[in-house]
């Protein structure tokens, strides 16, 4: 026998409905973030030290040795040296808790490309002043730090994108390394939820840095190219497939309605 459902329980249960596919509609709309995405066709990189105000630029600041050009990001590795951008951060999402990172690259034989990056939580100093001037590979870190006597970087804690350290100038710091003669797509995702004692997400980031950086063993060793760079914050797969059922559930609902 079937019977039929009171008017009242339908109203509420369009009403439960209606809140929840609203909230799952403007989640779903936040699904990912972007943080930097360049295919090098309109950037640009000079030749400078890194300040404030370069920031959100769409500018790679660093040595002359770094240059775009043919729709790439290139190095001559005649001096090796470190090239910089910084983006800032607005998100209250917390559940976007990974980092995906991808890039394609060809690094000449003898040089040694590394990359860098690090996620800040507080606001940059007016007197940051970021060197570029290493050649071995690693950049000056310090000078993009909290307090740091005379460049004054970000305020807050600092978190290296492996792992979630504070960085510092090694290579052991860099997220990625290649060696020369060697070339192709990298891709990795990276979990920072874990970062400051947890519960961390792209909610508590107000900028991220990339670094790309040379050490180049001699004068004229193998040239350099960066392309597709791509830094976007992701939630867990799980919290995505929730998403899905629950959208799934509530057309399930209605059509039951």
């Amino acid at each position: 026998m079937k019977t039929n459902t009171p008017m009242k329980t339908k109203i509420t249960s369009l009403i439960t409905a209606g809140i929840l596919g609203t909230s799952l509609a403007s989640q779903a709309a936040v699904t990912a973030l972007t943080l930097i995405d360049d295919d090098f066709s309109s950037s640009t990189a000079v030749a400078d030290r890194f300040n404030t105000p370069d920031i959100d630029t769409d500018t790679w600041i660093g040595s002359a040795d770094w240059s775009i050009s043919g729709g790439a990001l290139t190095n001559a590795a005649t001096t090796g040296q470190s090239t910089h951008l910084i983006n800032s951060v607005s998100s209250t999402a917390t559940y976007l808790d990974k980092v995906t990172l991808s890039f394609d690259y060809s690094v000449g034989a003898g040089s040694t490309l590394y990359f860098y990056s690090t996620l800040f939580t507080g606001t940059p100093g007016a007197n940051m002043d970021g060197r570029t001037s290493k050649v071995d590979g690693t950049y000056w870190a310090n000078d993009f730090a909290n307090g740091w006597s005379g460049r004054i970087g970000f305020s807050g804690p600092e978190y290296n994108l492996v792992g979630g350290s504070t960085t510092n100038s090694s290579t052991a710091n860099a997220v990625t390394s290649f060696v020369g003669g060697t070339s192709g797509t990298f891709s990795q995702t990276y979990d920072i939820s874990g970062f400051g004692g947890g519960d961390f997400s792209i909610a508590d980031v107000s900028n991220v840095l990339a670094v790309f950086t040379v050490n180049a063993g001699a004068v004229g060793d193998g040239a350099i190219s960066i392309d597709n760079f791509n830094m976007t914050a992701v939630p867990e797969p799980s919290s995505t497939a929730l998403l899905g059922l629950g959208g799934l559930a509530l057309m399930l609902r209605r059509k039951r309605s």
